[in-house]
């Protein structure tokens, strides 16, 4: 009886547990999320840009690299996707 009992609380414990990490990790997803959408909005970009690069240069960035900040918002390209970049000649760079 006391066993049954015992692992019972057991089980409950790892659910609750397993159950609070996944909330953890969403949550995590989603505010690295927001701040990949501020930073594109904050460089004039529509919601669902994911990098930006210059008319004056074939390189593009993530929209928190400290080079997306030096270009000019008249020169600014947005792109929701790596495929989209690629496809207008651009190179990614990493920061």
């Amino acid at each position: 009886m006391k066993t049954g009992f015992i692992l019972m609380i057991v089980i409950f414990l790892f659910i609750t547990g397993v159950v609070f990490s996944l909330n953890y990790l969403k949550s995590a997803s989603e505010k690295k999320s927001d701040t990949e959408s501020d930073s594109c909005k904050k460089l004039g970009c529509p919601l669902g840009t994911k990098y930006v690069g210059s008319k004056n240069s074939d390189k593009y960035y993530s929209c928190d690299c400290h080079y997306a900040d030096q270009i000019k918002p008249e020169n600014i390209i947005c792109f929701s996707s790596d495929a989209a970049a690629v496809e207008m000649g651009y190179v990614r760079v990493d920061c």
